[in-house]
């Protein structure tokens, strides 16, 4: 696990850390050590700490002129014992919501297991946000099977198109514009 780094092909973009409004700007990151754990592994030094013991972010691009930014999630995201997504709200996206950004996009692939136990949390930011959205891009198999046993793509989107998304290739513009025309092919007329 302590090998895995976040996504930084995009730090010619944007920079989280020097980022004024971001809720890690001035994070100084270890290069040395390792300060970072999901759970009781180790997790390489460049992945943000929002308050959860299992799972972690990396803020990869936020324009706030659009209102769009991307996190990548890296870890076991966990509900049933610390409300992760609680955390993650409070701890980071309420502060990017304030600075202007109504449009999310999660990475998914670095999670390796989803534990949910009610929607009542979701339901709530997903009113916050007004006309924007969660886009849940390169979910896992067994992860989706989870998020749709307990309905919650009522407030996240997801698609088998988002879950292909080579999101890598594309430049934050470009994944933004993927996803609003998956989002709007997914609305009803």
């Amino acid at each position: 696990m302590h090998e895995q780094e976040p996504f930084h092909g995009w730090y010619r973009f944007y920079d989280p850390e020097s980022d004024e409004l971001s809720p890690f700007y001035g994070v100084e990151h270890s290069e040395f050590y390792y300060d970072r754990q999901v759970y009781e592994y180790l997790a390489h030094p460049l992945w943000e700490d929002f308050g959860s013991d299992g799972l972690l972010t990396k803020v990869l691009f936020a324009n706030y002129d659009s209102g769009f930014a991307v996190l990548e999630m890296f870890g076991v995201w966990n509900d049933l014992i610390q409300n992760d997504f609680k955390l993650l709200h409070e701890n980071c996206l309420s502060t990017m919501m304030e600075a202007g950004i109504q449009r999310f996009a999660f990475i998914m692939e670095n999670v390796l297991n989803i534990y949910l136990e009610s929607d009542d949390y979701y339901e709530a930011v997903s009113d916050e946000l007004d006309a924007g959205w969660i886009a849940l891009v390169r979910l896992r198999p067994h992860v989706t099977e989870e998020l749709l046993t307990l309905g919650l793509d009522r407030y996240c989107y997801w698609s088998p198109t988002l879950a292909e998304i080579q999101w890598r290739k594309l430049t934050p513009v470009q994944l933004c514009s993927l996803i609003e025309s998956e989002i709007s092919r997914m609305l009803p007329n």
